[in-house]
């Protein structure tokens, strides 16, 4: 065989892999589909995921498997996506924030984070809320930063992760306060601590602060306004401090999914966000519904990612 045809050759295996695959895209969903959760059962994110699945089914006529893949910072799930054949069979509901932060805070990622799994529709926002234990002497977040700057360097915050770290220092150096950082490696003990008294002040996720109500005092919340149950409370936007992200989740796939592929699912997700109980369901959750185009998705993620970079220059944290 000599050359031009070995070449022609490999042009017609090129041109009928194209065209094979641009079928497959066609015909896409054929199978069942598994929606990766890289957390345990029970938390948020999976929430998201069991809420939206039984509404996707309906729009894919093909079954929507939800499994978790739990551990190692979420990296074990999201690197199973970024590892499996770019088809749509393994999509990733994921909150944005933990895509954004991974490469400031996981060492030797054997992935891009920002480049290999690409939302193709945002779906909902959770909001991060500022606050201390009601024990505290203070009642809104003015009178905690004045006592903070009677006081330099004798009250503190505490975080059982690095997101929520980098968030709290935001808002503690973006109000001028001088506050010693405590760590905690399991979020459990993080919580009795701040609802006890023993951390001065930190972040939580409503999902996490609602259930404590009048035992933790919330001082100031994410979002684009306020919303109930924190009316009385300011954002952060309103506290000069607009930069600061809540908790948005997205559906993701490995880069190189097909445009059509990417397309079926965006109108899978913004079907099952359409339905009543899917929207009864985010209210029980305290979330807002905020759909989101791939391109709209995207710009978040970089936004969250530059936000959270920035901050982890600010206190020198390197993965």
């Amino acid at each position: 065989m000599n050359r031009n045809t070995r070449i022609a050759g490999l042009l017609l295996w090129l041109a009928g892999a194209a065209l094979a695959a641009g079928a497959s895209a066609q015909d896409y969903p054929n199978k069942p589909i598994r929606l990766i959760v890289p957390s345990h059962p029970g938390v948020p994110m999976d929430m998201v995921a069991r809420t939206l699945a039984p509404s996707m089914i309906k729009a894919m006529g093909q079954p929507v498997i939800v499994e978790n893949k739990p551990g190692a910072n979420l990296v074990i799930g999201m690197e199973y996506v970024v590892r499996q054949p770019a088809d749509g069979y393994n999509l990733l509901l994921v909150a944005v924030g933990s895509l954004a932060t991974l490469p400031v805070s996981v060492k030797d990622l054997r992935f891009d984070p920002l480049k290999d799994l690409p939302p193709v529709i945002g779906l909902a926002e959770d909001r991060y809320t500022f606050g201390s234990s009601s024990s505290l002497p203070w009642n809104t977040i003015q009178e905690l930063v004045a006592h903070a700057k009677a006081n330099p360097g004798k009250l503190n915050f505490g975080a059982s992760n690095n997101s929520v770290r980098m968030l709290a220092e935001a808002v503690t150096r973006g109000s001028g306060m001088n506050v010693v950082y405590i760590p905690y490696s399991q979020a459990s003990a993080y919580l009795t601590a701040m609802v006890s008294g023993e951390v001065h002040m930190g972040v939580l996720p409503t999902a996490v602060t609602i259930p404590w109500g009048d035992k933790f005092r919330v001082l100031a919340v994410s979002g684009r306004t306020r919303q109930p149950p924190f009316m009385h409370v300011p954002t952060f936007a309103e506290l000069g401090m607009p930069q600061i992200p809540g908790t948005s989740y997205s559906i993701n796939v490995a880069t190189g999914t097909a445009k059509p592929v990417i397309d079926r699912v965006y109108a899978a997700g913004s079907y099952a966000l359409q339905q009543p109980e899917v929207r009864d369901q985010f209210v029980k959750m305290n979330m807002v519904i905020v759909p989101e185009t791939a391109e709209a998705a995207a710009r978040k993620l970089a936004d969250e990612a530059r936000f959270y970079a920035d901050v982890a220059r600010r206190i020198g944290l390197t993965p």
